[in-house]
Formats: structure tokens, C-alpha cells, sequence
């Protein structure tokens, strides 16, 4: 090494020999240095840095810049914003990291999958059991770890006092007793991405799948029928009925005299005046009175109010 470099330690105490140093300064082996960090802070009085006159010292100042505390203030700005509007937050210390480009792969997932846990926790009935998440497309191949999270919040917050997130989720899952499984296909015919939730419950199984169009969150099939529902917060009627003339109509009627109003209509169903799915997304709560008149229409199965 040429005798006129000088060394520079700001990273990390320990990755230099500071008896060495100091012996390589004294002996005009090296023509100086500057260290703000040691392997022992704060640094003791007998550290032979501080005897040389060639040897600048600072105790670990580095985050007491100005330029420092502006980077710090900013970044915690951002990570707050992050977290109140539910994205994931960069600098969290008790979970992993997820890294832009996945995050850019699973970021428009994270509404969607809350929306279906919900909706799985508002139309499932019994004890649930176990809980079989699929992802098929770009998004199989990336870790959906945070995706779990939100799945599982949505589906357990209002079964839990505690808010479930990337830290607890899988420990609260465990400790009510779901089983979770996950598979993954790359390949997806249908979307670019597709997730699937098969909740499995003492009283039967309930699937939900959902996508992403365009960064909008879509509900693209429950149980076995195909849909293209917006899962917008607020309230939907989901109805479990015979496909046959009028039904649709005194639905409308009965929310009608109640002053209730129908902002959206999605209809499935297997086959004609066979067993179809009503969605409704109103703009107010429906009460018991309402949803009991809706139940007693013939040939209705079940009729049940959603809050998403």
C-alpha cells in the first residue's frame, strides 16, 4: 500500500485491525486515517486510536448528519403512509424484506386477497378447518408470504381481538387450529394472475378466486360460478337460488319499497333454471325485516348480507 493513502472507516466497527492501523499510521506506512466507528462503543480510553494525532476520531456521528437525519425523517414519512394504506413497508426489522421487483409483482394482490379472506370469513358457516391457497401465473414464482398475511387477515379479523399481520398471521392460524396449504402454477390459462381459496369448513367448502385488471381488484369466481364482481367496501347481498322467470324483479321490488339502493348486479349460473348466483352491491345495510321477506321467495336458498 502507498504510503500517502489513507483510510476511512464509517461502515462498521470490527472490519478493521485498529492496533494495526495504529501501528501502520505511527510507522508512516499509511498517511493517515479517520474511523467513526470501533469495535468496542462507545470507544474506550484506552483504544489506541485516539493516541495518534494522525487518526481522526468522530463517535459513530454518521446518523447525526444533517443530510442523515433528513434521509431518516423521509424514510419514516414513507413507511407510515405505507402502512396506514396497507402496503408493505421496507424497513420493518421483524419481517422479511420484500424486494422491489417482487414487490411490484405482488403489490396489486394485497386488496384483493384481505377482500377474499373477508368475504370467505361473511359466507362461511361452522368451524373452519383448513385453508388451501393457490397462485397460478408470474405470481406463483414469487414468495407470497405477505400475500398469506392478508389473506389470513381478512378471513380471521373478525374472528381474533388481535390485528393479524406479516408477523402473527401464521401463529394465529395455528393456534385456531387451520390447516394452510399452498400450491402454485406458473401457467395460468385464463389471467395473466389468478389466486384461488379453497376454505374448507365443518359445514362444507367455499371457493373464492381473484385477480388483478389493471391495478382494480376483481372477484373472478365463487364456488362454481364464474363472476366479474369489483370488490368495492361497502355492502353486497349474495343470493344462492333457482334461475327462473321474475326473481330478479321481486328482489328489486322488495329492496325497492325498503328505499334501498342497487348500485350494481352481477348474476351466474350453471345452466338455464338451474341453481344461480345473485350478487348485489347496495348502497346501504339491509336489515333483518328486508333480508327475511328476501329469503321467503320461492325457490331462494340463501340470502346473505356481505360487509367487505
Amino acid at each position: 500500500m502507498k504510503p500517502n493513502v489513507r483510510i476511512i472507516n464509517c461502515a462498521r466497527g470490527g472490519i478493521i485491525d485498529e492496533e494495526l492501523l495504529f501501528k501502520a499510521v505511527q510507522e508512516g506506512k499509511i498517511a493517515g486515517a479517520a474511523v467513526d466507528v470501533f469495535t468496542k462503543e462507545p470507544a474506550p480510553a484506552d483504544n489506541p486510536l485516539l493516541k495518534s494525532e494522525k487518526i481522526i476520531v468522530t463517535p459513530h456521528l454518521a446518523a447525526s448528519t444533517t443530510e442523515a437525519q433528513i434521509s431518516a425523517s423521509t424514510d419514516i414519512a414513507e413507511e407510515i403512509i405505507a402502512a396506514l394504506k396497507g402496503d408493505p413497508v421496507r424497513y420493518a426489522i421483524n419481517i422479511p424484506r420484500i424486494p422491489p421487483a417482487v414487490r411490484a409483482v405482488i403489490g396489486p394482490f394485497m386488496g384483493v386477497c384481505q377482500m377474499m379472506g373477508r368475504l370467505l370469513s361473511r359466507l362461511g358457516e361452522g368451524q373452519m378447518e383448513g385453508l388451501n391457497i393457490k397462485y397460478e401465473g408470474e405470481i406463483a414464482t414469487c414468495d407470497a408470504s405477505a400475500l398469506k398475511a392478508y389473506i389470513l387477515g381478512g378471513l380471521l379479523e373478525s374472528h381474533v381481538e388481535e390485528r393479524v399481520n406479516l408477523v402473527n398471521a401464521n401463529m394465529i392460524a395455528q393456534r385456531r387450529g387451520l390447516k394452510i396449504s399452498e400450491t402454485r402454477e406458473p401457467a395460468c390459462e385464463a389471467y395473466t394472475n389468478l389466486i384461488t381459496l379453497e376454505l374448507k369448513t365443518s359445514s362444507g367448502t367455499l371457493t373464492v378466486a381473484g385477480t388483478s385488471v389493471k391495478g382494480e381488484p376483481r372477484f373472478v369466481r365463487i364456488n362454481d360460478f364464474q363472476v366479474d364482481v369489483i370488490p368495492t367496501k361497502g355492502y353486497f347481498l349474495f343470493s344462492d337460488h333457482k334461475d327462473r322467470p321474475g326473481l330478479i324483479g321481486s328482489v328489486g321490488t322488495i329492496l325497492g319499497d325498503a328505499d334501498i339502493n342497487i348500485s350494481a348486479m352481477h348474476l351466474g349460473r350453471l345452466k338455464p333454471r338451474g341453481n344461480a348466483l345473485l350478487i348485489l352491491d347496495v348502497d346501504e345495510a339491509v336489515n333483518e325485516d328486508v333480508l327475511k321477506k328476501l329469503r321467503a321467495l320461492p325457490e331462494v336458498y340463501t340470502m346473505k348480507l356481505v360487509e367487505l
